[in-house]
């Protein structure tokens, strides 16, 4: 059997290491109907309301990292009767 030299075993690990932030730069955290880059934030649905949560890394999973700030969202009602008829030519 072949064993490395120490010289050897330090390029090996330098190259794996060089080869790392490539791996992560590939990672994306899922949000409903899209996804996130590492880093970026999203507005996501949580028992306590929707809050702003980052695409982070939790060992060597994507993992979202919700924060206590609240998003904000637009509460827009649905046409209602007479404004749809409006719309639909009526």
């Amino acid at each position: 059997m072949h064993r490395l030299g120490p010289s050897a075993a330090v390029v090996l690990i330098a190259a794996l290491d060089a080869s790392w932030p490539a791996a992560a730069a590939e990672c994306t955290c899922r949000a409903p109907g899209r996804q996130v880059e590492l880093g970026q934030t999203a507005c996501l649905m949580t028992p306590k309301g929707p809050r702003l949560a980052t695409c982070g890394m939790a060992l060597n999973n994507t993992s979202w990292q919700f924060s206590e700030t609240p998003c904000t969202v637009s509460d827009a009602s649905p046409p209602g009767p007479a404004r749809s008829a409006r719309f639909a030519g009526k």
